[in-house]
């Protein structure tokens, strides 16, 4: 199954959805969404991995690209993680580098403890 992304973009943060499987066929097209959420930096950004079947290390690595540049612009980025997402961030030991929550009213909330 191939990769769908959607965006969904607001003033206070934009919320992308994965569904399907993310792996090194389908990086370059997540890189273009991900170069278009940091070209904008909104304040915060959730990224929805429930749907995702398969992430490979290629994708893994997306993630913490994005991650890592994300913070450096000072926005707050959270993963909507599904258990299949949540052993391969234990097996890598990543699950302490990324927020997560496991739904999008989770992350929607853990936003909304920030700023107020």
């Amino acid at each position: 199954m191939s990769l769908a992304i959607s965006l969904d973009q607001n003033e206070d943060r934009w919320i992308l959805a994965l569904e399907g499987e993310l792996d090194y066929s389908e990086c370059a097209t997540f890189r273009m969404t991900i170069d278009r959420v940091l070209k904008h930096a909104p304040p915060a950004t959730v990224v929805d991995l429930a749907a995702l079947d398969y992430l490979d290390s290629s994708g893994l690595g997306l993630l913490l690209s994005l991650s890592k540049e994300y913070a450096a612009l000072g926005g707050r980025l959270i993963l909507v993680t599904n258990e299949s997402v949540d052993n391969i961030l234990d097996l890598t030991r990543l699950s302490g580098i990324f927020s997560c929550a496991s739904s999008l009213d989770e992350a929607c909330t853990m936003l909304s403890d920030v700023e107020s």
